[in-house]
């Protein structure tokens, strides 16, 4: 067990496996309960042994339904050579398998294994997840202003942010703040250029750093730019304990401007 890194490796079937959900889940739930919680997520070892992953992967067209995409951050990927897209503080856009409802990341060994071109597999992947994993938006969230918070059932509901106009189509062209506190939850600001809308995405990207502290599925604290038609940029940076604005300049001096503060 690596307890600085959070991972227990298992050389006899060549595997690590993450232990940070695990105790994200076990915080969050009375002791009582702790003994099944390891008991299930451990006994989902074999579905990760190479093995078995190998003979599962072997026939992409067998394969495709249970293709999906997703958000993560780096710690996701810190085993393996990764399929997908590098994307803005850390983010990825990961190409995985749907194992049940356990989601696990395709290592390029068994991608190469289908001769298939990168774009084709994540286009089918992305549409998998457009299909058969909905996000939509929570009803009652304590969250202020034109704040809202989107969520799904399963790992992969963050994969609808590189197809997100769908879900928002009632958003301008400024776009939005968003964030991927975890693995079911989407948080969105619309960017209005006035002090609301400087309130209401600091109030975000405060609840979205609890949540990401709070697990499970821990993503990343870090906060994107989304607009439609473009592709995702930073907006801010929290995973070094502290606040950067690390937007575009344009958009930050639009910002800037709206506030009437210029000299800031």
């Amino acid at each position: 067990m690596d307890e600085a890194d959070g991972t227990v490796a298992v050389e006899e079937k060549d595997c690590v496996l993450g232990l940070s959900n695990l105790a994200q889940t076990c915080r969050a739930a009375e002791p009582k309960d702790w003994r099944l919680i390891v008991y299930n997520h451990i006994s989902r070892l074999d579905d990760f042994a190479p093995d078995a992953l190998a003979e599962r992967l072997a026939d992409y067209q067998k394969l495709q339904p249970d293709l999906r995409v997703r958000l993560v951050g780096p710690q996701h990927l810190n085993q393996i050579d990764p399929v997908g897209d590098a994307l803005p503080l850390g983010f990825s856009a990961c190409l995985s398998v749907d194992l049940d409802g356990a989601a696990c990341p395709v290592d390029r060994s068994y991608f190469d294994q289908w001769g298939i071109e990168q774009g084709e597999v994540m286009a089918v992947a992305l549409a998998n997840t457009l299909m058969d994993e909905p996000l939509a938006a929570l009803e009652g969230s304590d969250l202020p202003g034109n704040v809202r918070v989107f969520t799904g059932d399963s790992l992969f509901v963050t994969g609808h942010l590189l197809d997100f106009a769908r879900t928002v189509p009632d958003i301008g062209p400024q776009g939005a703040v968003l964030t991927v506190p975890a693995a079911h939850t989407v948080m969105v600001c619309p960017i209005e250029l006035d002090e609301q809308f400087v309130e209401d995405s600091a109030t975000m990207l405060a609840a979205s750093y609890i949540r990401y502290l709070a697990g499970p599925n821990s993503v990343s604290p870090n906060a994107l730019w989304w607009r439609p038609g473009h592709p995702l940029e930073g907006f801010a940076r929290l995973d070094n304990q502290c606040f950067e604005l690390v937007a575009p300049e344009p958009l930050r001096s639009q910002l800037w401007e709206g506030l009437g503060s210029g000299s800031t």
